[in-house]
């Protein structure tokens, strides 16, 4: 992950704020929950389509605008998802693909022949793209927790314990050196950046118990674990 990647101002309380707009009901609110998810998804989802046979259809990046630009007008999409009882992700994933075939279908009437590569004949998942999905939504996710973490402690007045948490894990500084820099003792520096270290976590449990729709501690402790084996990282 890079620094700009991690850096921004997002909601702390996650699961609140999206269970909110969603059970709102309301156009704009509904509207904005579904522009932050799906502004998430748009890498994994590109991810997908890019090691996959929906890359045949259309431009990866563009194939996933679409679908993401319809889905983000459709009040019913959220709220739909809430009541399927599917993983947010495995919802999104679904829909790219649905969509791929939608337009598919259309370019096939439009055409006056049969595609190339027919709707029905496209599968729902490849191995290489499940893989590429699952990374970059492991990604997003806890660049996504990150994020929330630095803007809680921001509001706290601990810039710098993320600061030097940001910068012993994304760019390899040693505590020590750390401790120097702020004219800290390396104990104290190490505290931070646990601190900080409980907070990303804090987040990105928030974010798969959304996600997820579970509070099951065995579920989350699970899925958690795949986000560390997709990113190689130890939150």
């Amino acid at each position: 992950m890079s620094s700009r990647d991690v850096l921004g101002d997002f909601p702390s309380t996650h699961a609140t704020w999206l269970a909110t707009r969603i059970e709102d009901g309301g156009r704009e609110a509904v509207r904005e929950a579904a522009l932050h998810l799906m502004e998430r998804y748009r890498a994994p989802l590109v991810a997908y389509a890019a090691h996959s046979r929906l890359a045949q259809i259309d431009d990866p990046d563009e194939l996933v605008h679409g679908f993401l630009a319809a889905k983000s007008a459709d009040p019913r999409f959220l709220a739909d998802w809430r009541d399927s009882a599917l993983p947010l992700r495995r919802w999104m994933l679904n829909g790219l693909v649905f969509h791929a075939r939608g337009v598919t279908r259309d370019r096939a009437r439009e055409s006056g022949r049969r595609a190339h590569a027919t709707a029905e004949a496209l599968p729902s998942t490849t191995p290489d793209a499940e893989r590429a999905f699952e990374r970059a939504w492991a990604l997003a996710l806890l660049e996504s927790a990150c994020r929330r973490a630095h803007a809680a402690l921001a509001a706290e007045g601990r810039s710098r314990a993320y600061d030097c948490f940001h910068r012993h894990f994304f760019d390899g500084i040693r505590y020590e050196q750390l401790a120097a820099g702020h004219g800290e003792i390396r104990t104290t520096i190490a505290s931070e950046i646990r601190l900080v270290t409980r907070r990303v976590r804090a987040e990105a449990e928030a974010m798969l118990r959304e996600e997820l729709g579970t509070a099951d501690p065995a579920t989350i402790a699970a899925e958690l674990a795949r986000v560390r084996d997709c990113t190689g990282w130890s939150v």
